[in-house]
């Protein structure tokens, strides 16, 4: 019997393939986002999902993470026993399938994307979520109870405790969500449980300490992959063996991958007329930026600038001297290197977690400087106006790439 459902921060990354998972199972979806994403907000209005505030009695009510502090505006329009967040509704609805998760602390979206992929290349009989937007495909693709299906895990908001996968791809361990997670002891009990909750087969890269002995410690079989190159070669391999591990029945190769369209934030450019291009990446982990930084900056000999955004006031004071060291070493090969005033997401400000705190931390004689949205519009129209060659990487998680997108798609 469809459900009538209501959804709070419905164009996030993770809830609009929820909201379009849920549509497709034939629920009636409503919700609501402070700051919608138009891409995302047009493909569920195709999909039956309405726009609005809530009104009259939910069956359920869906949360993000980021609003899980406004639960209390929501108790009138549903029972307070069925308000879940996210990754909880998730979680539910995964237990009623064959999960195969891909967990880990950077690469998620990638590798989730690049089975799913497959998948559609394949015609291979399962459901997936994807957290980010493919290039050449939707977000989703809708399966009953029974079937397999492909989904990207966070530990961000601890939900990842409620997932009990058939197999689990962990890509590797780094401290990011310290608020949830604060040291690699815990990081590992985590991944530990996680481990001891899987039913099959736990994948993971060959030479991970923390993943090796959380494996080590669980009666799950499990699966160390040998890996080599940069990080999209190591996501291809993890892939591959994620793949074949959902499918063991199969027999494939890298070829399945071919063709992908790649997504949306993920060294993508937003803007190239031949003279300036821009490109957008949503690393926000200091080894994740300075893993894209390594790829993009070496491309060209033209003039660069580096803007950064960190992502939450938590990460930022946790990490302020790991993303001054990789900045400096940015600007020391050359390139002009801003950090923009911190993305919030759902925190409270921190003066400590603040964009200042990484200049204050970068080496001596390093050049970082703080900056603006409106530095970026200037630097823009002034190699517009002087025709001069210019690449511009925009990175970090925040909202900055939207400001960005919006006035570059007016020159256009």
């Amino acid at each position: 019997m469809p459900l009538r459902y209501y959804m709070g921060g419905i164009c996030g990354m993770g809830m609009a393939p929820l909201a379009a998972f849920l549509a497709d199972e034939g629920n009636r979806i409503e919700g609501f986002d402070d700051v919608p994403n138009p891409d995302l907000a047009q493909r569920l209005e195709k999909l039956g999902v309405k726009f609005a505030p809530p009104s009259g009695k939910y069956d359920k009510l869906v949360i993000s993470s980021a609003l899980n502090r406004r639960r209390g505006e929501f108790a009138d329009f549903c029972d307070s026993r069925n308000i879940a967040r996210r990754g909880e509704c998730w979680a539910e609805l995964c237990s009623a399938r064959v999960l195969t998760a891909v967990a880990g602390s950077h690469g998620k979206s990638t590798v989730s994307a690049l089975l799913a992929h497959a998948a559609n290349k394949l015609s291979l009989d399962c459901g997936y979520l994807v957290g980010a937007i493919p290039n050449d495909f939707g977000m989703h693709r809708y399966c009953p109870a029974g079937k397999p299906i492909i989904s990207e895990i966070d530990e961000s908001d601890a939900t990842i405790e409620l997932f009990s996968p058939e197999v689990t791809v962990a890509l590797n361990a780094d401290l990011d969500h310290t608020d949830t997670y604060p040291d690699n002891t815990k990081l590992e009990a985590m991944f530990e449980r996680l481990f001891s909750r899987t039913r099959r087969l736990i994948v993971y890269p060959s030479g991970d300490p923390i993943l090796e002995s959380a494996a080590a410690k669980v009666q799950t079989p499990s699966l160390p992959v040998n890996l080599s190159g940069d990080y999209f070669e190591r996501n291809l391999e993890m892939a591959l063996a994620a793949l074949r591990a959902t499918f063991p029945n199969g027999s494939f190769t890298k070829a399945a991958f071919g063709g992908f369209g790649g997504l949306q934030r993920r060294n993508e450019t937003i803007f190239d007329n031949g003279k300036l291009s821009v490109v957008s990446d949503y690393a926000h982990h200091p080894n994740e930026v300075k893993s894209f930084l390594e790829r993009f900056l070496p491309q060209s000999s033209a003039e660069t600038i580096v803007y950064f955004q960190p992502h939450r006031y938590t990460r930022t004071r946790r990490f302020a001297k790991d993303f001054a060291e990789t900045l400096a070493w940015a600007a020391a090969c050359g390139a002009k290197v801003f950090v923009l005033p911190v993305y919030a997401a759902s925190e409270i400000r921190d003066p400590l977690g603040e964009s200042p705190q990484i200049i204050k931390n970068a080496p001596g004689g390093a050049r970082i400087e703080l900056a603006g949205p409106e530095d970026f519009f200037k630097a823009v129209q002034n190699a517009l106006d002087k025709k001069s060659e210019l690449r511009i990487a925009l990175v970090g998680a925040g909202d900055f790439h939207f400001e960005a997108k919006k006035f570059l798609d007016k020159i256009k």
